[in-house]
């Protein structure tokens, strides 16, 4: 039987309660922003799982990576370190099953979302915290491609209420 965004959005919550993470349900503060989320959890650090409005038929778990701006400054096109982890990052997240989208600030390159979905049909508790799993797994190695082409990437997460304002979805 079809579940409803309140449904999934009751799930969701209970899947995230069993892991004793301190999480923040975030569906007001998106609404005054957008129209274009249904609900939304912010969980731990970084991770953000949500319901598009325009999806009636999955939920989205997304990992943003924040890049302070010493680290912003290496992420151009014209560095070939660059260029070398924007393939190995398209690689693991291909092998991996899971995209992967550049957040930009005007012209600098301010994070990057690692995201997954887990479709309505199938939404339990083990296929969400193995789509969870996944996407931090994936994020965990993106960090250490960073981290292993450039000297001093600090990859540090912002744990701000600016993931609000630079949600992929938003």
């Amino acid at each position: 039987m079809t579940k409803t965004s309140e449904e999934m959005k009751n799930l969701v919550e209970d899947f995230v309660k069993v892991t004793n993470i301190k999480y923040e349900d975030q569906t007001e503060k998106i609404r005054e922003k957008s129209k274009a989320i249904d609900w939304q959890f912010h969980v731990g650090a970084n991770v953000i799982v949500s319901k598009n409005a325009n999806r009636s038929d999955r939920i989205h778990i997304n990992v943003n990576m924040r890049f302070p701006p010493q680290d912003s400054k290496l992420l151009v096109m014209k560095n070939p370190s660059f260029s070398k982890a924007i393939m190995e990052i398209s690689e693991i997240c291909t092998t991996c099953n899971v995209g992967h989208q550049w957040i930009k600030d005007g012209e600098n390159i301010a994070g990057l979302a690692i995201f997954s979905h887990v479709d309505e049909a199938i939404l339990n508790r083990v296929t969400f915290h193995n789509t969870w799993d996944n996407v931090a797994r994936v994020s965990g190695h993106v960090q250490k491609i960073l981290r292993s082409n450039f000297s001093g990437f600090s990859a540090q997460n912002n744990t701000t209420d600016a993931t609000i304002d630079k949600s992929m979805y938003g």
